[in-house]
C-alpha cells in the first residue's frame, strides 16, 4: 500500500461537517481532511482493540461450558 493519500469525495451529515470545520477554525486540527483521517484511524484502533479483547476472552473460555 502506498503512503500517498487518496482523493475521495464523501457526503457527510451537516453537523459532522460543521464540527470538523469548527475544529479547524479553533486551531485544533490542521484541516477538515485531518479531522476525518483521525476519526477513521480512531475507528480502526477501536475495532482492533475489540477483536483483541474478544480473542483473549475466547482463549480464556472453558470449552466444556
Amino acid at each position: 500500500m502506498s503512503d500517498r493519500k487518496a482523493r475521495l469525495t464523501i457526503t457527510v451529515d451537516p453537523r459532522l461537517s460543521a464540527y470538523a470545520e469548527q475544529l479547524v477554525e479553533e486551531g485544533k486540527a490542521p484541516s477538515v481532511s485531518a479531522v476525518f483521517n483521525d476519526a477513521m484511524e480512531a475507528r480502526i484502533q477501536r475495532e482492533r482493540r475489540q477483536r483483541r479483547l474478544w480473542k483473549e476472552a475466547a482463549e480464556r473460555a472453558d470449552p466444556g461450558k
